[in-house]
């Protein structure tokens, strides 16, 4: 497959100033809990537990990316645009658009490039993202997390994050912020779909502050598929959207 169409310019600048740039399963039926012990930075909603399991909800899709550009789907409320940064050590990305994607779709999401070793204060790696625009942060409150599907040509690990308003440098809670909430993956050459519930995601160990006791699925302000340092990545993904409960 090749690269069709560039998306938005990649960063050169380290993720520690990226900034905004218009500045398994459960059974039975649905239930909540509460997560808001710990956290700041304003009110929490209760993260969604599904007893019954988890679907994609109708109004969930955030991309499918068959239209071949980098904005995101309007669908729920929601505008935006997919990004990509990388540090400034050495380390390289580049996002596009390609044909063919999971189970026979005519596009999807392209990912390559390198990252170095280092400091890793300094070398931390690239990414790519979907910033949430409109009138942010976005609540996505009434979902109970996140699926797409993606392979890699060579097996390898991203670590999938969800940014909110303690992690994310626009919330203006953070004093050490980007550490956010999310789970670290193992991408085949095989199209999978991974579902990344709320409830399943944790900071990273050993930093950030504040540390919240969960995410904070009302105030979001992007998610983005992180690669650490030392890796040569070419990974494709597709099909990413909200889940509901059952």
């Amino acid at each position: 497959m090749t690269s069709r169409l560039s998306l938005l310019a990649k960063s050169t600048v380290a993720f520690a100033t990226l900034a905004w740039l218009s500045s398994a399963g459960c059974i039975g039926v649905s239930a909540k809990r509460s997560s808001a012990a710990g956290v700041v930075g304003g009110n929490v909603a209760d993260l969604n537990v599904c007893r019954a399991g988890v679907r994609v909800a109708d109004d969930g899709a955030i991309d499918d990316f068959e239209d071949g550009n980098n904005q995101l789907s309007l669908e729920g409320g929601r505008d935006g645009y997919w990004y990509s940064a990388h540090d400034p050590m050495g380390s390289t990305i580049e996002m596009a658009m390609q044909e063919g994607g999971a189970g026979g779709s005519e596009e999807s999401l392209h990912i390559t490039g390198v990252t170095v070793t280092g400091d890793e204060s300094k070398a931390w790696g690239a990414q790519v993202g979907a910033m949430f625009m409109g009138k942010p942060p976005y609540d996505a409150s009434k979902y109970a997390g996140i699926v797409f599907k993606a392979r890699a040509a060579k097996a390898g690990q991203v670590r999938f994050n969800i940014g909110d308003i303690n992690t994310h440098l626009e919330g203006k809670v953070c004093d050490t912020c980007w550490n956010h909430f999310g789970k670290t993956l193992s991408l085949t050459p095989e199209w999978k779909e991974y579902r990344i519930l709320f409830t399943d995601t944790r900071q990273a160990d050993g930093w950030g502050h504040p540390r919240p006791a969960a995410i904070t699925p009302s105030k979001l302000y992007n998610l983005e598929f992180k690669i650490g340092p030392g890796q040569t990545f070419d990974i494709s993904v597709d099909d990413v959207a909200f889940l509901a409960c059952r």
